[in-house]
């Protein structure tokens, strides 16, 4: 395996998928004869790189549901960059999430063009709206508790 290490991956390749039932075993078993360290190995994986187990259950995601595209980790950063690190709806800055402007279970595609930044509060009250929707319900909830409509009303009581 040394002398043609190609060689030798290819055909292994061309083996697991001639016979995915073994390969499957071979790794259940081999998962069950490892498990504790297997699996300190996986956690101390996730705690190390949670954007891009976070990126990965997403795609994971999207695929499930059937919805076209991906976008790689290169461009995920470069959005977030864009955004400068705050989310595209609040401002806030801290841990971002992938927002579709237009919902997977909506129609929208897992491309990064249909990608925002934005926090978990954000992303979690956002829901299935389109971002066009949302933005209307953060200015409609704006509009009601400002403080500068509250000042406003206080002055007007004042002059009255």
């Amino acid at each position: 395996m040394r002398r043609n290490a190609e060689k030798a991956r290819a055909g292994m390749q061309r083996w697991r998928l001639a016979h995915p039932d073994e390969h499957r075993a071979e790794g259940r078993a081999r998962y069950a004869r490892h498990k504790e360290r297997l699996k300190t190995q996986i956690a101390a994986y996730h705690r190390a790189n949670p954007d891009l187990v976070r990126a990965k259950r997403e795609k994971h995601r999207a695929l499930r549901i059937g919805a076209e595209g991906f976008f790689t980790a290169r461009e995920w950063r470069e959005l977030v960059a864009l955004y400068e690190h705050a989310c595209a709806y609040c401002g806030a800055i801290g841990p971002l999430e992938q927002d579709h402007c237009l919902p997977l279970t909506r129609g929208g595609t897992n491309f990064i063009d249909n990608i925002l930044p934005a926090c978990r509060s954000c992303n979690a009250r956002k829901h299935t709206m389109t971002e066009e929707e949302f933005r209307a319900r953060l200015a409609l909830e704006d509009a009601i508790v400002t403080p500068s409509t509250v000042e406003s009303s206080d002055q007007s009581l004042l002059a009255g």
